[in-house]
């Protein structure tokens, strides 16, 4: 026999053995790859159905018998759509009995999986809802004890005294007025309004006391020596940090 390709091969074969092309345009190959006559109804090798079921019309032209997913059967029939009840079992064709299908099962295990996440969910945002319906009565409720349980004389008392001013901010070695108070730098430390030693002049400083004058050379800009040697600041950087306090 000739395949398509050329190539002889002796008779009774199915398979070129030079290509691998179906030398028999009939011959039907079983789910394990064996070739048979289209005249019989299971593989002379393994047993496999070859044609459907008795009564059952395939529903696509991809219907065929193949491995049975479930693992109860050797076999089980794809009608093209869907797995069907017809099984095959060592040339023997049958019904399966079991009709729930695996994918029915995991299917129900989704649903009630995701049956039960959603109600978590709910049930957390009802408490949550609760509990900021419940947070403005208390906060009133707590309010109106106190006022009712403060003596009149006390509430006047308290109205009267006035509250500590906060610290100003204040860049260091930038000017200042004496007597002004205290005040706090951008990183939060305190700084306190003192005289530059052996002048009238008044900068911030992070330290109490006179501040000494610092080496800046002739011509040179006291604050600046004043803000490189209290913050470690480059010249460059205390220009620009002392720009808008100037």
């Amino acid at each position: 026999m000739t395949c398509a390709n050329g190539h002889d091969n002796p008779d009774g074969q199915y398979f070129c053995g030079e290509c691998g092309d179906l030398l028999e345009a009939g011959a039907v190959i079983c789910l394990a790859g064996h070739a048979n006559p289209d005249t019989r109804r299971f593989c002379g090798d393994c047993g496999a159905p070859l044609v459907a079921p008795p009564g059952l019309v395939p529903a696509t032209s991809t219907a065929r018998w193949s491995v049975d997913p479930t693992g109860r059967h050797q076999c089980r029939y794809w009608d093209g759509v869907r797995w069907t009840r017809h099984v095959a079992d060592g040339g023997t064709l049958g019904v399966d009995r079991e009709s729930r299908r695996p994918e029915s099962w995991v299917a129900l295990i989704a649903g009630l999986i995701t049956v039960a996440l959603l109600a978590g969910a709910g049930a957390d945002i009802w408490v949550q809802l609760s509990r900021d319906a419940t947070k403005p009565s208390a906060a009133t409720t707590s309010s109106t004890s106190t006022t009712s349980s403060t003596p009149p004389t006390e509430t006047a008392s308290s109205s009267a005294t006035p509250a500590p001013a906060a610290p100003r901010p204040a860049a260091v070695a930038s000017p200042c007025q004496p007597g002004t108070g205290d005040g706090v730098a951008a990183d939060g430390s305190p700084t306190f309004c003192e005289r530059l030693a052996d002048t009238d002049t008044y900068l911030w400083s992070l330290s109490p006391g006179d501040i000494p004058m610092p080496d800046v050379g002739q011509g040179g800009n006291p604050a600046v020596g004043v803000c490189m040697a209290q913050t470690g600041r480059t010249e460059a950087d205390c220009l620009e940090y002392l720009q808008p306090a100037q």
